[in-house]
């Protein structure tokens, strides 16, 4: 049988009209602000809610925190807004903080002696854990999984999150960053010895102002040669990009990055992966999925795409016996569809019973079709079964 993938390759291009007519895609962008007893003031954010999330009042999503929110959030919610659409990554989120005229003092003012913050970093760094956060979780349902993007002095900040000894932020996309002094060395040193779930993306261009260029390949380098599985690094230096436009080739591909392991098993991973694999396949689409439970918090269920590669490799490799097994695993995932009676039909027709198979592509005319999959098509296949066989 001809499996058809339903995976999307995204090539995201800017200003893709998202902040247009905003009811008509059921995207709800939010002003709002909150009193920070640690800044002593009001400040402003702005948060776009998911498309979804009307849809069931206890639903939980991830935080995206976009620092340098003047110009950034539309950029990042655009393409949150793009990706989730296609179901490349999960709904989010997204929460600019608008900087513009407090970015130095946010984020900036550190001590002399170990470089963290002091003062009104440390205050807007308190801001964030203590006040924006539990915010945003009490009154927009933010999950426990979340990431924190920033550019230049912001993207060095964010870091901080990342070296307490237990970090609330999971998630890291580092655009350009001007490093403040070693600060290199304790990323290098929080990534190998971390026992906690970290993602984390890097980015900056050859036509980079060239300290940060040098200082994100040479780092670059080292993280990629860290061998610890609670970490998920990856870097991306283009080629062109100038420091103001690096953010826009950088963020959807940091974001899609970010979250590989949740995206659906795409061409790319089943050639490099799922071809050469030295386990029973059920075992590889479980392992994934478990770690997507540990890396985002999302009980995501398995996709119909995956079922379909795992059911490619099962074809190729002539390992018809692991059809039964696709069975049980599809009457948990779709229980009142076609896909059980389907793959269970497939083991019996493929391992010498085909009167059995037949009966069972018959006997699913109840059930729900499924995407890419129908009863009229078990229908054919039980129709073919009784030509050939003359039942």
């Amino acid at each position: 049988m001809k499996n058809i993938f339903s995976f999307i390759i995204i090539s995201f291009i800017l200003n893709l009209g998202f902040s247009q007519n905003l009811d008509s895609l059921n995207i709800t962008k939010i002003n709002d602000t909150i009193f920070s007893k640690f800044l002593n003031k009001e400040r402003s954010i702005e948060i776009q809610l998911p498309r979804s999330f009307n849809e069931n009042d206890e639903k939980k999503f991830p935080l995206v925190i976009v620092l340098d929110g003047d110009y950034m959030f539309n950029m990042v919610s655009g393409s949150i807004d793009y990706l989730s659409y296609w179901g490349d990554i999960p709904e989010n989120i997204v929460v600019g903080i608008k900087q513009n005229e407090t970015r130095y003092k946010d984020v900036s003012v550190l001590d002399n002696i170990n470089n963290t913050p002091i003062t009104s970093t440390l205050s807007f760094y308190n801001f964030i854990e203590n006040e924006l956060i539990p915010y945003i979780s009490k009154n927009y349902r933010g999950s426990t999984f979340r990431i924190i993007i920033g550019q230049e002095r912001t993207a060095n900040f964010i870091n901080f999150f990342l070296l307490k000894e237990n970090p609330i932020i999971r998630g890291y996309i580092s655009v350009s960053p001007k490093f403040s002094k070693n600060m290199d060395k304790y990323l290098i040193q929080k990534l190998n010895n971390t026992k906690n779930k970290v993602l984390y993306v890097i980015s900056s261009s050859k036509n980079d102002f060239k300290s940060i260029y040098e200082d994100v390949l040479d780092t670059s380098k080292s993280l990629d040669s860290i061998k610890n599985k609670n970490v998920k690094f990856k870097s991306f230096i283009f080629n062109n990009e100038n420091h103001y436009v690096v953010p826009s080739v950088s963020i959807p591909s940091s974001i899609r990055s970010l979250y590989s392991i949740y995206s659906d098993i795409d061409r790319i991973e089943y050639d490099s992966i799922i071809s050469k694999l030295e386990i029973p396949p059920l075992d590889y689409l479980l392992n994934k999925y478990e770690l997507i439970k540990d890396f985002y918090d999302i009980e995501k269920r398995i996709s119909i795409n995956d079922f379909m590669a795992i059911e490619e490799y099962i074809e190729l490799n002539e390992m018809y016996e692991f059809f039964d097994d696709l069975s049980k695993l599809a009457i948990q995932e779709y229980p009142q569809t076609i896909l059980p009676s389907y793959y269970k039909g497939r083991f019996y027709e493929e391992t010498g019973n085909p009167r059995k198979a037949m009966h069972i592509y018959r006997s699913a005319y109840n059930m729900d079709n499924v995407s890419g999959l129908t009863k009229d098509y078990l229908i054919e296949l039980a129709d073919k079964i009784k030509s050939d066989f003359n039942f």
